[in-house]
C-alpha cells in the first residue's frame, strides 16, 4: 500500500475542520489534527490545543512529528493532518519549517481560503477557542502569508499544491480519490 500524506492547511478560523468533515462524507482517510498529534506526543488531553500556540515553536514541531509517529493509521491509505504552516502567537505569525512536512512524509499540500469576513466571524462564533481576534484586513494578510507559505513548502518538498474554498469540497474529493 502506497500512503498518501496530505497536509490541509490554512489560517485558524478558515474551517479546516468543518471542510474536513464535510469532505468525509465522500471519501474515507484518517483525519489528524496538528494541536491532537502534539498532545499526543505530550501525552496530555488536546482540550488545551489553543495554549500549544504559545510554547516553544521547535519543541512543537518535534512534538508534532512525534504525535504523528505515534497516531498514524499505518492501514488507512489516505491520511489528512489539518493543521498550519504559519503559528500566531499573538505577537507574530511565524512560519513552520518545511522540514516538518518533508519529515512527516507529506505527499501534497492543500490550502483551504476563504474570505476574511468569514474568518473573523468564524472566530468570533467558536467560543471554545481562545484565538487572537483580528479586523478582516489582518486576516487577510495572514491569509495572503499563509498561502504564499504553503506553495514555497509545497515547492521545496516537490509535491503538488492546491488552494480549494468551501465550495470545493467535491473538487477535492475527486482529486483525492484519483490519485
Amino acid at each position: 500500500m502506497n500512503q498518501r500524506i496530505v497536509a490541509f492547511t490554512g489560517i485558524s478560523g478558515v474551517g479546516k475542520t468543518t471542510f474536513l468533515c464535510r469532505l468525509a462524507k465522500l471519501v474515507d482517510f484518517q483525519h489528524l489534527t496538528g494541536g491532537s498529534l502534539i498532545a499526543a506526543a505530550r501525552q496530555v488531553p488536546s482540550e488545551g490545543r489553543d495554549a500549544i500556540r504559545y510554547s516553544d515553536l521547535d519543541d512543537n514541531q518535534r512534538l508534532l512529528i512525534e504525535g504523528f509517529i505515534l497516531t498514524r493509521d499505518p492501514n488507512s491509505n489516505l491520511v489528512v493532518i489539518d493543521g498550519h504552516v504559519v503559528i500566531d502567537d499573538g505577537k507574530g505569525l511565524t512560519k513552520i519549517s518545511s522540514e516538518i512536512f518533508r519529515a512527516l512524509g507529506v505527499s501534497f499540500m492543500v490550502h483551504l481560503e476563504s474570505e476574511p469576513e468569514r474568518i473573523a466571524a468564524n472566530r468570533g462564533a467558536d467560543t471554545s477557542r481562545s484565538r487572537p481576534t483580528y479586523p478582516s484586513n489582518v486576516l487577510k494578510q495572514h491569509q495572503v502569508i499563509s498561502r504564499a507559505h504553503a506553495q514555497a513548502i509545497a515547492d521545496i518538498i516537490d509535491v503538488p499544491f492546491f488552494i480549494v474554498t468551501h465550495k470545493d469540497i467535491d473538487q477535492l474529493a475527486s482529486l483525492l480519490i484519483a490519485e
